[in-house]
């Protein structure tokens, strides 16, 4: 019998031949084949991903952060390290020709100050600081927050007032196609021809009342802080997604093995009838002997019977090992350092954590400067604008275009190791290589800050008639890197 055609013509006419029969792809993640079955993966736009997973994702991210320690953890990181214990300072940097204003930066930063510390809400509940911490754990938790500006406000002099709307008013199964001059809704927002949102669809209680109804909400009186992991994606979805599952079955398993091991730590076993014995079967009694697992406590053998005991072995060998390894994919869909997340500095040295933290803290950076271009930008305008207007802020102008030239400062973190890198701050000053501006940037200080300080103890100690110095030593020649890992590993050791 004569062969097919393409056998005959060889291997290679049977690759491309497979190619044009799609079974063979160019990239092997594109490929179909027994060990790919399971991995099913839609080309489908950003909403439609999302829309049907939304409201379930966000309840569960809710639920672990509520439950899940872990993740109850990363919540208060992000808001320590993303706001930090003093606020995200403002920092007004007008100028008036080539020379600072120091009277309009002042008039600004005075004035800010006084509404930012001031119940800044519409409940009149929370100050701007802590408003702040809330929003950015709803927007890791939830996936997006919802800050409704209300403009004119009368409850306080600066007109403007902030409102929390919870994402569950906004609902994800109301949408509307375009038609004639009617603008798109998309999961509750409307948008224009463009894509820009003009406006939120809201609901105006929680829950399934049926007398409960929508209301619309303009785009300019409504911030919505989302991190879009994809382009034209309307609403957020929580941070928590990719860690989700591990932390859920981590929590499971932590919860079986301490249930395991507090039987295990009780004496339980069985009765067994000997063969010789004459007494009659405990399984046909009225009331059956039992044992409860109660530590501490020995039960009475029935006549005939003997205890075998049963010993579970938990936690298993092979407990913290698993642990770790769970706990470090959670860290890692968090971005955060595992010793950090999970509390645990067991076997590690000085050096690998300054590594981690200096790699961690660009991280946290990165979110900062998200969380400034997202929220206080358009919060400082819409203020400006209400503020000028209310005469809360006197300047020469009202227009708030002359006064948009403003340094929202978020926290710094003080170095790691001060001695050897404020040496090598001064080196980099001395050589011209760096900044007292920058230095100080990166711990959250402000050089002009600084500068008034030193003013105000150099004139304090020359009215007491005291000489301080702030001669900078000479030596500056930092330890080894030997040096550094010893000193570090001790340090680290005596914390331990």
């Amino acid at each position: 019998m004569k062969r097919p055609l393409y056998r005959r013509l060889g291997r290679a006419f049977q690759l491309a031949w497979q190619e044009l029969r799609g079974k063979r792809a160019v990239f092997d993640g594109a490929n179909v084949n027994r060990l790919l079955l399971d991995w099913i993966a839609q080309a489908r736009s950003a909403d439609d991903e999302i829309r049907g997973d939304l409201r379930l994702l966000r309840a569960r991210a809710r639920e672990l952060g509520r439950n899940n320690s872990y993740v109850k953890r990363y919540f208060r990181l992000l808001v320590n390290n993303v706001i930090g214990p003093m606020g995200i300072k403002l920092q007004a940097q007008v100028r008036a020709g080539d020379e600072p204003d120091t009277n309009a930066n002042a008039a600004i930063e005075s004035t800010w100050n006084a509404w930012a510390s001031s119940p800044v809400t519409v409940d009149g509940k929370l100050t701007l600081r802590r408003f702040e911490k809330l929003i950015i754990k709803t927007m890791a938790c939830d996936g997006e927050a919802f800050v409704r500006l209300w403009l004119g406000f009368e409850g306080n002099a600066h007109g403007l007032a902030l409102q929390a709307i919870d994402a569950d008013l906004l609902d994800e199964t109301f949408n509307r196609p375009r038609r004639g001059t009617e603008n798109e809704i998309r999961m509750g927002v409307e948008i224009d021809a463009i894509g820009r949102a003009v406006g939120y669809w809201v609901w105006n209680a929680p829950g399934t009342d049926l007398m409960r109804e929508r209301y619309f909400i303009p785009a300019d009186q409504m911030i919505h802080l989302y991190d879009p992991e994809r382009v034209n994606q309307t609403r957020g979805v929580t941070w928590v997604h990719s860690v989700m599952v591990p932390a859920h079955m981590l929590n499971a398993y932590e919860e079986s093995e301490a249930v395991a091991a507090r039987i295990g730590a009780s004496k339980m076993g069985l009765f067994e009838k000997r063969v010789d014995s004459l007494a009659g079967d405990l399984s046909t009694d009225p009331k059956p002997a039992a044992m409860e697992a109660n530590p501490g406590t020995f039960e009475i053998v029935p006549d005939g019977y003997e205890f075998k005991a049963w010993e579970p072995d938990h936690p298993t060998a092979q407990f913290p090992a698993f642990i770790k390894q769970m706990l470090r994919k959670i860290a890692s869909g968090f971005s955060v350092f595992y010793n950090v997340l999970a509390n645990d500095a067991e076997g590690v040295s000085y050096s690998t954590m300054r590594s981690f933290a200096l790699v961690e803290r660009d991280d946290w950076r990165s979110i900062q400067q998200d969380f400034i271009d997202i929220w206080r930008r358009p919060l400082y305008s819409a203020w400006l604008g209400m503020a000028l207007l209310t005469g809360s802020l006197k300047l020469p102008s009202r227009d708030p275009s002359r006064y948009l030239a403003v340094r929202h400062r978020p926290r710094g973190w003080q170095w790691i190791d001060p001695e050897k890198e404020a040496k090598a701050a001064v080196i980099s000053i001395q050589n011209g290589l760096g900044t007292r501006t920058g230095f100080l940037a990166e711990k959250g200080e402000d050089i002009e800050d600084v500068f008034a300080e030193l003013a105000r103890e150099q004139e304090l100690a020359d009215q007491y008639g005291l000489n301080i110095s702030n001669d900078l030593p000479t030596d500056t020649k930092g330890p080894t890197d030997g040096e550094e890992e010893a000193a570090g590993n001790s340090k680290a050791n005596e914390s331990a």
